[in-house]
């Protein structure tokens, strides 16, 4: 499958820029129009003294319950909290982002003992939105700088890793404000994707996605930094918890039994859900109880190779300070390790609902 390559170069500093290098007539001869590749070099994100407010969203009175999005910003690596930010380059040519239309008989997805396995069904078209690819074998990057457990099967590397932080305010009544103050340092999301394509027997669009999340540090503030009883050191860490070598891989899907399912009813409201991935489609009411024929062949494929949703953080920590960037925290409550590894979703639905 070929990509067309584009190199984009952001920055965000008052300016836009973006430049796209131009491609010889025997580079462009070889593009099949499967889809295109993409790169972020020099790409930089201060918002930190802007707000964005959100509206509309009433609680049980009907009072407007306002969300603002403050502090956002992300760049490079090495920022110090957004505090000295510097533009960051984001994948590049030989692993690039992509966005195309695949057939399903072509996608793979990186199951937990490192084998490439098929999730969508055959003879189908997928729209897939994939981020940089992970690597299973030589030439792989530490996902997490330091951390074994994450594994060595990113392909972004070092220099690819950002820092992100963003802050909420929820007014959730006149006189009282809930903050959530999020850092996060060296992200990486390779190997996630989105892929989506259209259901004849459930006539309806379907998918599957995988989110991976790497991030060396996770820091989350319950207040804002300078306001009452979050002002000196002590202040903000009893109000901040501290992720170390934390990452996720949720899996949402497995295309070929168990699609994620999209609808939308009539007054509005949303649904996600995970069908039983035993039962079929085209016979929804047939007993499977027995786990024989179909039922059987469609549980056994389901639990020997649909991607699972792992959740590990290396340290977790409530108060405390942290003596310097990527440390454990010292003081506070030390939790130790957290992990949950192998979960599926036998069943889920969400739905939303009015306030």
């Amino acid at each position: 499958m070929n990509y067309l390559l584009l190199v984009l170069g952001f920055s965000f500093i008052g300016l836009v820029q973006a430049d796209m290098v131009a491609l010889e007539d025997s580079e462009l001869s070889e593009v099949q129009g499967a889809g295109i590749g993409f790169a972020l070099e020099g790409i930089l994100f201060d918002a930190s003294q802007a707000t964005i407010t959100i509206n509309d969203i009433n609680n049980g009175s009907g009072q407007n319950v306002p969300i603002s999005v403050k502090e956002f910003y992300l760049g490079a690596s090495g920022s110090n909290k957004g505090a000295l930010l510097n533009p960051a380059s984001i994948g590049r040519l030989s692993q690039p982002f992509t966005v195309g239309l695949v057939k399903g008989e072509d996608l793979r997805s990186l199951r937990d003992d490192g084998a490439f396995v098929q999730t969508t069904p055959n003879n189908l078209s997928v729209l897939e939105l994939a981020f940089p690819a992970m690597i299973n074998g030589a030439g792989g990057q530490a996902c997490i700088d330091g951390y074994a457990a994450a594994g060595s099967r990113c392909s972004s590397r070092a220099s690819e890793r950002v820092d992100l932080g963003v802050r909420f305010d929820f007014k959730v009544a006149p006189n009282r404000v809930d903050v959530l103050n999020i850092d996060v340092a060296e992200l990486v999301m390779d190997g996630s994707y989105l892929r989506l394509w259209g259901d004849s027997s459930r006539a309806q669009l379907v998918g599957e996605a995988r989110l991976n999340i790497y991030a060396k540090t996770l820091e989350m503030m319950s207040c804002a930094a300078g306001a009452s009883n979050c002002v000196t050191v002590a202040e903000q860490a009893a109000r901040t918890v501290y992720l170390t070598n934390a990452y996720a891989n949720v899996s949402l899907g497995y295309g070929k039994s168990q699609p994620l399912l999209f609808d939308v009813a009539s007054n509005g409201q949303f649904a996600l859900e995970l069908p039983n991935p035993v039962r079929d489609p085209n016979n929804p009411g047939a007993n499977v109880t027995t786990l024989s024929g179909i039922g059987k062949s469609r549980a056994d494929d389901f639990y020997a190779n649909a991607p699972r949703t792992n959740i590990v953080i290396g340290n977790l920590n409530f108060g405390g300070t942290r003596p310097g960037y990527g440390q454990v925290p010292t003081g506070g409550y030390n939790f130790g390790q957290s992990e949950i590894r192998g979960f599926s979703f036998n069943y889920l639905k969400v739905t939303s609902r009015d306030l």
